[in-house]
């Protein structure tokens, strides 16, 4: 008796081991469900901490005395540019905003405040000992030179507008370049502001126009 007792006693105690499965899906759904909630909680907070784009025009004081007015999409750093003690901003200035024309691609600028030094040698003179005696008139009022092979501009072209090059002057790498939209680096000063400018080489022919919306842009006012 005491035996049928106990094997009585035995279909009593399945449901609780065939519970155990269902509690151990309800932890994993709960483990499951807190883990997506931190994943969202820390995208959520990533997004916030990422700083707005600008909506309108920045205006940049530090640089010049009169402050610049800029539009924002034109800005490489707009939070670095929008500093109070920013001495360097950066720019991809549309040519078709800068020359009024419809030519695709950029000008990439960076404008930092010029040094208070006697006026530099022009660009013909700084170069000079570098160059071959070649040189070839082109449209535009630009003349060519070429750098002697091994020099450190070895593979690049010299342009120089007004033969010194004291108004405009570009080095271009002559082969393929990665990034084609920066083959040619010029180097200007207008007002107070030193510009170093990365630019297509097909935009040479527009160095006019280029450097007339730079003065309009960054020229002292009256």
């Amino acid at each position: 008796m005491v035996r049928s007792a106990r094997l009585g006693r035995q279909p009593a105690n399945r449901p609780v081991a065939a519970a155990r499965p269902a509690d151990r899906r309800l932890l994993l759904a709960a483990a499951l469900g807190l883990v997506g909630s931190l994943g969202l909680t820390g995208i959520g907070a990533a997004w916030l901490a990422r700083p707005p784009a600008p909506a309108g025009p920045v205006v940049v004081s530090a640089l010049t005395a009169r402050p610049l007015v800029l539009p924002a999409s034109w800005l490489v750093r707009p939070g670095a540019a929008a500093a109070a003690a920013s001495e360097r901003i950066d720019l991809a200035i549309p040519w078709s905003d800068l020359t009024g024309s419809a030519r695709p691609g950029l000008m990439r600028v960076t404008a930092t405040r010029a040094p208070e030094t006697e006026a530099p040698l022009s660009p013909a003179r700084r170069y000079a000992r570098f160059l071959t005696a070649e040189a070839q008139l082109l449209p535009e009022g630009l003349m060519r030179r070429r750098f002697r092979a091994g020099t450190p501009f070895e593979g690049e072209d010299l342009y120089l507008a007004e033969a010194e090059g004291s108004r405009f002057a570009a080095r271009c790498t002559t082969g393929p370049v990665p990034e084609p939209d920066a083959a040619c680096l010029s180097e200007v000063r207008i007002g107070s502001l030193a510009l170093r400018l990365r630019f297509s080489a097909e935009r040479l022919p527009e160095w006019g126009a280029g450097l007339a919306g730079l003065e309009r842009l960054f020229a002292p006012g009256p």
